[in-house]
């Protein structure tokens, strides 16, 4: 089990209220540390995940605090093991030593707290995507050198160069954080990553553009010929690659192979159409570009859905109606899109590849 050491700070009398909530939430890894201006330091260790319920307890009795602080810090292991002794001292005991069970009673106003899912919390989540959301130097470079292998690949016929170039290509971030800031309702943040993935989208198809003009492309090739027709196989596809992603985000995992995935659904084709376009084959570049489309928008939809599955909402009550508002939106629009695009498979192509 992963273990995060967070360190609350406080004013020294907030000491009783902070360990009130300590303790309604079974967290008894926990030292204080009085400093100097009449304040006080709390650290604890919780588990990695399902510690929201907790720290949002924390944040809403001292968030109007002057200098209240949460801070997060991995934990790679402790000796004597957390919770240990705890185990053995109240082995009858159902909740955890560290952290509350399914859910708590909200003393103010009688009602069940929802249940802490098993993932990372809203805060680590949002520092993660936000920090992959930024249209980077680094960013851009490495969507531009994907680009290229791709393009490469689709030319020469060669599925490991395609792989490769999709191994390289940063496109989860941006297009999970799209997803999380729907859930939250977070204008700021989803403008930012939107733009962060039209930047990329861009830069791939005109890199890819430009090596179809230049470079003989054959539209008969077996890489090039299977991504210029949106099939139902492309939308299931695509929709497993945005759960996936979001599953993989939201438990701490590494997204490298899941990242992989995501790119399966989106570089290929952008390539593809880049270089059909740029090669005057407009039917086939134009096929390639919906793909594109049918699989961005099953991204984001299964993604979202993920997102709202797993409990994530913002912990100002205030902040709900714009996250409500933000999901009625964003289902409206991936779900009008997605039955447009059902349409388009069954009318035109019968559901087949080409």
């Amino acid at each position: 089990m992963s273990l995060r050491l967070v360190k609350l700070l406080v004013s020294t009398s907030s000491r009783d209220r902070a360990y009130e909530i300590l303790d309604d939430h079974n967290v008894t890894a926990r030292w204080a540390v009085t400093m100097e201006g009449e304040r006080l330091m709390i650290e604890m260790v919780l588990p990695g995940e399902g510690n929201e319920p907790i720290l949002d307890d924390l944040e809403n009795a001292f968030r109007d605090q002057d200098g209240f602080r949460l801070l997060f810090f991995p934990l790679e292991a402790a000796v004597p093991r957390i919770g240990e002794v705890e185990e053995e001292d109240e082995a009858d005991d159902a909740p955890s030593s560290m952290a509350g069970g399914d859910g708590e009673q909200d003393e103010d106003n009688g009602k069940k707290k929802p249940k802490a899912f098993s993932r990372v919390n809203r805060e680590e989540l949002y520092t993660n995507l936000s920090d992959s959301a930024e249209p980077s130097t680094f960013y851009m470079a490495m969507v531009a050198l994907s680009a290229v292998v791709a393009s490469a690949g689709l030319i020469m016929g060669d599925g490991a160069v395609i792989i490769g170039a999709m191994v390289i290509a940063p496109l989860i971030g941006p297009s999970l954080a799209v997803a999380f800031a729907t859930t939250l309702g977070d204008l700021k943040l989803g403008r930012r990553a939107i733009t962060t993935s039209i930047l990329g989208a861009v830069i791939a198809f005109g890199l890819s553009l430009l090596v179809g003009w230049v470079v003989t492309v054959d539209p008969e090739g077996s890489e090039v010929i299977s991504r210029t027709r949106l099939t139902f196989g492309h939308l299931a596809l695509a929709l497993a690659a945005g759960a996936a992603g979001a599953l993989a985000m939201t438990r701490g995992a590494g997204t490298g192979l899941v990242g992989v995935m995501v790119a399966v659904a989106l570089l290929p084709p952008l390539a593809n159409s880049g270089l059909l376009l740029g090669a005057g084959y407009l039917d086939l570049g134009l096929g390639a570009l919906l793909l594109v489309a049918g699989n961005l928008v099953c991204l984001n939809l299964a993604a979202t859905a993920v997102f709202l599955i797993l409990g994530i909402r913002p912990n100002i009550w205030w902040e709900d109606e714009a996250r409500r508002k933000a999901i009625w939106i964003a289902g409206l629009l991936w779900g009008s899109l997605l039955v447009v695009m059902v349409l388009l498979v069954v009318f035109f192509w019968g559901g087949e590849g080409p």
